[in-house]
């Protein structure tokens, strides 16, 4: 895999983090239980897919 591929992966991974990090702030923030629910479920893909990128980067 190039570096630059690497890079892009790499800005992926931490914007994935960003993303979780943001969507958990939020769920904190708001009483709107059907709000936090959603926001919880994108929460988690974003956890999801910021995990499986940085094990995929580990092992490049």
């Amino acid at each position: 895999m190039t570096t630059k591929s690497l890079q892009e992966l790499s800005e992926l991974c931490r914007s994935e983090r960003l993303a979780y990090k943001k969507c958990c702030n939020y769920v904190s923030e708001t009483e709107n239980e059907e709000l936090k629910c959603t926001l919880g479920n994108l929460a988690n893909g974003h956890k999801q897919r910021y995990e499986t990128l940085c094990n995929y980067l580990d092992k490049n």
